[in-house]
């Protein structure tokens, strides 16, 4: 975010100060990647349909064009020792990653965590038994989560005395965004790609790669590791296109790679269908956060500021720091199964958590230590 805020505002002077921080609170109350949307709002800002369509394609591809490499070498020497050494090492990091994301995502949800955070907490818990517990469908957690934040939340008047940084009410009216007028040409790219889904969705195993990741995307509240568990249920304990350990694997080639954590839909794809599935999964989980973006740039200081949109997004929030707890869990009975794994994982967690280091250091260290050490 920083990176993009200094280009994009400062070097390049494409769009105000306040239109990326407008882009920025839009973007993390939608689903999907937030540096995605970001580029996808400031594409359309830009160059309408084209710039917020080639904006975040270009900013995915070249993390896709890696993580399809990485793919492919791992599918066809991942039983190779040394790349199984690699691996395991790697496995134990991703634990490491995932309980600092817990952490990261439990203090922007509950910034002190006091008596008043009983009902976060709560929704919390009930999410973590349902899905650890009682293996309940994680989409219904979701929703469950999204209707217990109404609850909680909208009737009392917690949300309403909130204020900006700058001391403004969050609930106040903003003034009307004034965009240029559309044209017929404006809509060419949108057919294009209707047409590029449309081509595939004739292949079976194509178009069930196609619709199971539109429905993560959909879903997708909170963005980089927050989503792991919803992928989880829907690739490896429903659909069962991978094992558990692969889907660690492909999590971890997912931190080698510059793009976000949902880049791991490029590894699933590619496991599926080969380079065809890569593409189509990793087309399909932006898109739905790339079209709410783009739908909602006109409207989005409205949007972002209704109450009932901000009650349910913290519910959906709180239930995903149960779900995220419960897979941490559940990767670490599957990855720390000796003392390097263990050792990997503490050094890991040292770094990121209590020194608070890049976490590509952490990779790149946990590379080295695992071809020393298994």
């Amino acid at each position: 975010m920083a990176q993009m805020k200094k280009s994009f505002v400062h070097e390049k002077e494409w769009i105000s100060e306040k239109e990326f921080m407008e882009s920025l609170s839009l973007a993390q109350i939608l689903p999907g990647a937030t540096g995605v949307s970001i580029m996808g709002y400031i594409g359309f800002k830009l160059h309408k349909f084209w710039g917020g369509i080639l904006a975040p394609f270009f900013y995915i591809l070249p993390a896709t064009i890696a993580m399809i490499a990485l793919s492919w070498a791992y599918f066809t020497y991942g039983n190779i020792s040394f790349i199984k050494s690699l691996f395991t090492g790697l496995g134990a990091l991703v634990v490491a990653l995932l309980f600092n994301a817990t952490k990261t995502l439990s203090k922007s949800v509950f910034k002190k965590i006091t008596i008043k955070d009983w009902k976060g907490i709560a929704i919390s818990l009930l999410t973590f038994v349902g899905i650890f517990y009682l293996k309940i469908n994680v989409i219904w957690l979701i929703l469950f989560a999204g209707f217990l934040g109404f609850i909680f939340y909208y009737f009392t008047k917690e949300f309403e005395s909130e204020k900006t940084s700058s001391g403004e009410p969050l609930l106040s009216i903003p003034e009307e965004v004034v965009r240029d007028k559309m044209t017929k040409g404006d809509y060419l790219p949108v057919l294009l790609i209707a047409i590029i889904f449309a081509i595939p969705l004739i292949i079976p195993n194509i178009r069930q790669i196609v619709t199971t990741f539109w429905g993560i995307g959909i879903f997708a509240f909170g963005g980089g590791f927050t989503t792991i568990p919803l992928i989880q249920h829907q690739v490896v304990d429903s659909l069962h296109w991978l094992s558990a350990p692969q889907f660690i694997d492909g999590i971890a080639m997912g931190q080698i790679t510059p793009g976000p954590v949902f880049i791991t839909a490029t590894f699933i794809g590619y496991r599926v269908a080969g380079i065809l599935g890569a593409i189509f999964a990793t087309l399909a989980i932006f898109t739905p956060s790339l079209a709410l973006m783009i739908g909602l740039s006109g409207i989005h200081a409205k949007v972002k500021n209704l109450k009932i949109i901000r009650v349910i997004v913290k519910g959906f929030l709180s239930g995903f720091i149960g779900l995220l707890v419960a897979v941490t869990l559940q990767f670490a009975f599957k990855s720390l199964v000796d003392w390097q794994t263990w050792l990997i994982f503490a050094l890991s967690l040292f770094w990121l958590m209590f020194l608070k280091k890049d976490a590509v250091w952490a990779i790149l260290g946990t590379v080295v230590l695992s071809l020393l050490i298994f």
